[in-house]
This record gives C-alpha cells, sequence and structure tokens, in this order.
C-alpha cells in the first residue's frame, strides 16, 4: 500500500446522499473508495476485486446489513467490517460485533469519528496480516523442530544436525549456558530414524555426585540403604532411543570411567549388581565447559573426551545471532500469551529494536524469561518495556518514537536491517561508554578486530574520544 493510497474502501448504503458525502471525505483523505447501493451489489463488486475495509448501512432493501456481514465473513474471514446504523440500536450494534463487525457508527456519523475508526480497522488488520506472515516463517523457513533462526550462524548448525541426525554417531554439543543444547538434542533425536524411540534428558551438574551413578545406571535390590527394589537407570530406559547427557563436564572421575566403558562396550552394569546389561542407547552430550581445556588440566579424562566429540556442533550466543532476537521473542509471545489470557499479542517495534543492542549473557534462556516476564507485567495489549539486568536506569528498554524509524508498511526484510543497524549503534554506543573509549578491549569482548570497531564507529559517526576520560 503506497504512501498516498491509504487503502481500498468499500461503501455500502441505499442512500445516494450518504454514498456521495463518504467517499468525498474519504478520497480528501487518499482512501481508494467504491460504493454499492445495496448487499447484492457489494457482493457482486467482491468478485472482481479486494477491498481493505467495508462500511456497511445495517438497514437496507431486501438483504439487510446484518446478512450482508455474515456473507462477508463467510467469503472474505480476514476483511474488517464497520457497520453503520440509523437508529442508535444496541442491540444491533452488539448482534454485528458479535458476528465479526470490527466497529460501528451511528447516523448521522460525526466525520472524524469516522475516520479515526476506519483508520484504527487497517491499522489492526495490518499487524494481523504481518503477524501472520511472521509465525508463517516461524513454522516454515526459519523452524527446524524447535529451533528458530534466520542466522547463518544456526543454519549452519541445523544443517549439521540434519547430516548427523540419520547415523548413530555419539554427538558433543558446545556452547554457553542457555543456547539451546537440549533443544538440539531433540531436533537431532526427533528428526533420526530414533524418533518414536525415548528421549531422555539427564543434567549431570543437577545430580549430587553419589547420586549420579544410580542415576545412569540403576541399581539392584539391597544394593545400599533404601535401595528396596531393583531399579533401571537412565541407559536403560533410553535404550533403542537417545540419551542427552547435559553438562558432561561436571561429571565426577569415577563416573566418566564408567560412561567410558559404557561407550566402548555398549553394556552397564547396575550398583550393586554383577552381570553385563547390554544397551543399545545413542550419546547426545553437551557441555559449557572448554572440555579440551580441561583434558589438559588432568580435570576429564582425554579418552573419554575423544569417544564424545565424534561428531562436535558449537551452538553461538545469541549476540552472535541477533537477527533472531524478533523470531524468538514472537515465539516466546505465541508460547506464553496464556500468562496474560492471551490479552497480550504484540511487541513494540521500539522494543525490539532495543533488546538487539541487549549482551544477553543468558542467550535464549534470559531472553524467554524477560519475555515471559514483560507478559504478566503488560498494562495492555503491546509490551512496551522490559527490564534488563544490570543496565541502568538510562538504558531500560521503552517504547521508542518511531516517527524517524521504519514504519508498519516497511517489508519485514528492510524493517529488520534497519533495526539491526539501530541496535548494533545502541550496543557500540554502551560498550564505549563502558569501557572508556578503549578499542583493544572492545574488540577483544566482541571478538572483532579494530579494523572492524572504527569502521563501525566511522558508519554512525562515533567519535571515540567523547568516550575517555
Amino acid at each position: 500500500m503506497s504512501m498516498t493510497e491509504q487503502g481500498h474502501i468499500l461503501v455500502v448504503d441505499d442512500d445516494k446522499a450518504f454514498r456521495v458525502a463518504t467517499r468525498t471525505l474519504l478520497e480528501d483523505e487518499h482512501y481508494r473508495v467504491s460504493c454499492a447501493p445495496n448487499g447484492e451489489a457489494a457482493l457482486a463488486g467482491l468478485e472482481g476485486e479486494s477491498y481493505d475495509l467495508v462500511l456497511s448501512d445495517m438497514v437496507m432493501g431486501k438483504m439487510s446489513g446484518i446478512e450482508l456481514l455474515k456473507e462477508l465473513k463467510r467469503r472474505r474471514p480476514d476483511m474488517p467490517v464497520i457497520v453503520v446504523t440509523g437508529f442508535a440500536s444496541i442491540a444491533t450494534a452488539v448482534e454485528a460485533m458479535r458476528l465479526g463487525a470490527v466497529d460501528y457508527l451511528t447516523k448521522p456519523s460525526n466525520n472524524e469519528e469516522l475516520l479515526i475508526k476506519i483508520r484504527k480497522a487497517l491499522d489492526l488488520r495490518e499487524k494481523e496480516r504481518e503477524l501472520r506472515m511472521l509465525r508463517e516463517e516461524l513454522q516454515t523457513t526459519y523452524s527446524f523442530g524447535t529451533m528458530i533462526s534466520q542466522s547463518d550462524a544456526m543454519k549452519e548448525v541445523i544443517r549439521q544436525i540434519q547430516r548427523v541426525a540419520d547415523t548413530d554417531v555419539t554427538v558433543l554439543l558446545q556452547g554457553e549456558s542457555g543456547t539451546g543444547k537440549e533443544l538440539a538434542a531433540r531436533a537431532l533425536h526427533f528428526n533420526s530414524v530414533r524418533k518414536g524411540r525415548p528421549f531422555v534428558a539427564v543434567s549431570c551438574s543437577a545430580i549430587p555426585e553419589s547420586l549420579l551413578e544410580s542415576e545412569l545406571f540403576g541399581y539392584e535390590k539391597g544394593a545400599f540403604t533404601g535401595a528396596a527394589r531393583q531399579r533401571v537407570g537412565k541407559f536403560e530406559e533410553a535404550h533403542t532411543g537417545t540419551l542427552f547427557l547435559d553438562e558432561i563436564g561436571d561429571v565426577a572421575p569415577a563416573v566418566q570411567t564408567k560412561l567410558l566403558r559404557v561407550l566402548q562396550e555398549k553394556s552397564i552394569e547396575r550398583v550393586g549388581g554383577s552381570g553385563l546389561v547390554n544397551v543399545e542407547t545413542r550419546i547426545v552430550a553437551a557441555t559449557n565447559r572448554d572440555l579440551e581445556l580441561m583434558v589438559r588440566q588432568g580435570d576429564f579424562r582425554g579418552d573419554l573426551y575423544y569417544r564424545l566429540n565424534v561428531f562436535p556442533i558449537k551452538l553461538p550466543p545469541l549476540r552472535d545471532r541477533m537477527e533472531d532476537i524478533p523470531l524468538l521473542a514472537e515465539s516466546f509471545l505465541q508460547r506464553y500469551s496464556s500468562l496474560s489470557g492471551s490479552r497480550v499479542t504484540a511487541i513494540a517495534p521500539g522494543v525490539i529494536s532495543d533488546m538487539m543492542g541487549y549482551s544477553w549473557r543468558g542467550n535464549i534462556r534470559e531472553l524467554e524469561n524477560l519475555i515471559k516476564r514483560a507478559i504478566i507485567k503488560a498494562t495492555g495489549d503491546t509490551i512496551t518495556s522490559i527490564e534488563l539486568p544490570g543496565t541502568e536506569p538510562a538504558d531500560e528498554i521503552s517504547l521508542q518514537d518511531e516517527a524517524t524509524g521504519p514504519g508498519p508498511q516497511t517489508p519485514y526484510k528492510e524493517y529488520l536491517s534497519a533495526i539491526t543497524r539501530h541496535a548494533e549503534e545502541r550496543y557500540l554506543r554502551r560498550m564505549l561508554k563502558q569501557y572508556k573509549g578503549n578499542i583493544n578491549q572492545i574488540a577483544r569482548l566482541m571478538d572483532v578486530d579494530r579494523k572492524t570497531i572504527y569502521r563501525k564507529m566511522a558508519d554512525y559517526a562515533i567519535d571515540p574520544a567523547t568516550f575517555r576520560d
């Protein structure tokens, strides 16, 4: 829709004077206007034309406004309809709204009120269209299982998962806490031939060292005080499926030795038992630690590391895939909207923009938790602020003036590019402020070379000297 043409509106009324007056009013506001004298003519015109909104009288000849409304919603359920009644009947208006009208007016109508209601209805339709498009993208182009991305780094991760999914090799997932390692493990399992078999997840750091061995391998009756019956462990639960060992770097040396034996011999021995139990279980391990460094320091068995590191996959931190934030935020909004009784349905563009400038030390998990909190705290139908831990009050995200930014009609890719640049500039200024213009330190923390920092400062006309003491 161009800036000079605000939308195509169909005016349906058997009163010619009303049609002419309304047409003149709307055309002066740069709307494209078509008119129909009754419901039958309106439906006939619908066959070969597309309308952004219908403004319909309630009392006409053969076909009433209510009958026309029902037929319009049957044929074009997404097309907004505003009804007009000359009798100021609340009952008629309520019935029309129940049947799908977005708003109503009473005759004689106030021109300003009419224009406000039309603009509101068209804006709502545009937002719903953008939301529908984004949700379609979430479900198709950018999703793999429950992993969502449009960044090159994550697309490569997904390609690696696809390549290794149908093999039986052991996979080692590496990445910071909160980057989605368990989601990657589930995507690997549910896109493999084992998808109909068990997926069992164990957090090695969450189970005390004294209990981890019996949790993984099970135990026999009487193996220790309180062992009143035999219990199978996680390896047996995951037999013919996938066992996900999260935070494998936290496993004690004694358990490391037993894990190595399982990987070598494909069998386990329950605690207190004397016989071997064969297990055909695929292992996917994950860690946020540098296992290779731990091996050199003597904190992790080298032979176990090489058994686990058959097919390594590194998940990037969220700060290296900022372009995914709008998709992830929308996904979490859909998932947790029920926290507000499904009242909250949108995130203000300014909020998305500023979120893309935050460091996200907690990665996707931090983003998820902040969206949950924002949904609960939102007072309207849109998230307009999010409290970012560790930031100064001036850095708290708030709804910004959108007049100078990308408008609601901007194509999605252009919109994303614009808010990415805005977020990048905010992030760079924040780093310069925090580290007092020390380019060497900032480049090291951002994991880029100094030339990149200088180029970015030139792009945004930033003088580093203004940040130095």
